[in-house]
Formats: C-alpha cells, structure tokens, sequence
C-alpha cells in the first residue's frame, strides 16, 4: 500500500495558568462554570409556562437554555433572576420560535437585541 501521512494534533491546554495572560478571573469563572443545553418545548403558549420552565431549568442548574419551538412572538422579557430572548414570528398564527433562556449571574454577560 501507499505512504500513509502521519496527522498533527494540536492539544488544547485549559490550565489556569496557559489562560491567564490572556482572560480574566471573571472571564474564567464564566468559561469554566457555565451549563448550557437545549430542549424542544414544543409550546410556551400556555398559562404559567415560562414559571413551570423557570422552575425545571433551575432544578436542572442550568445557565443558557436554547428553546426550539417557543411559540412566542419576537422580543425580549427580562424577569427577577432570569430572561427570554425570543425570535419568532409576528403573526396570529404562533408558529415555530427560537428563545433563549439566560439565568442568574450569567445575565450580565448577555447583551440582548429586539430582532423586529
């Protein structure tokens, strides 16, 4: 058979040290503590959906949430100890919808826009 090329990996160092010159402790803390996820609700359109939603992602100690299928319109609410950023449609109908769900103190690293 043919010469096989040997392959060149590049190993990432997430040490302390080898981030520090270029991140700060609040950048790291953020970086390392973080817990995201994304879960396909279906459906916010219901009474008391976003408290019962608030309530299982806190549970689960999550910090950004992708939400597929919101429903909701576009905008942003902002709540005590967390917010939506919701891309949706703007008409009666209450399809399809992509939100956002920031919590706690990762709020301050999020810098959220209207997409109207």
């Amino acid at each position: 058979m043919g010469h096989q090329a040997s392959k060149k990996y590049t190993v990432a160092n997430f040490s302390r040290e080898s981030q520090k010159e270029r991140i700060t402790d609040d950048e790291w803390i953020w970086k390392r503590n973080m817990k995201n996820g994304t879960w396909n609700v279906r459906s916010l359109l219901w009474s008391g959906a976003l408290k019962v939603l608030h309530t299982e992602l806190s549970k689960l100690d999550f910090n950004v949430v992708t939400l597929q299928e919101s429903r909701l319109e576009s905008g942003i609410q902002k709540f005590d100890n967390y917010a939506l950023s919701n891309s949706g449609l703007e008409s009666k109908k209450h399809e399809f919808g992509c939100s956002f769900y920031v919590s706690g103190e990762f709020l301050k690293y999020v810098r959220f826009q209207n997409y109207k």
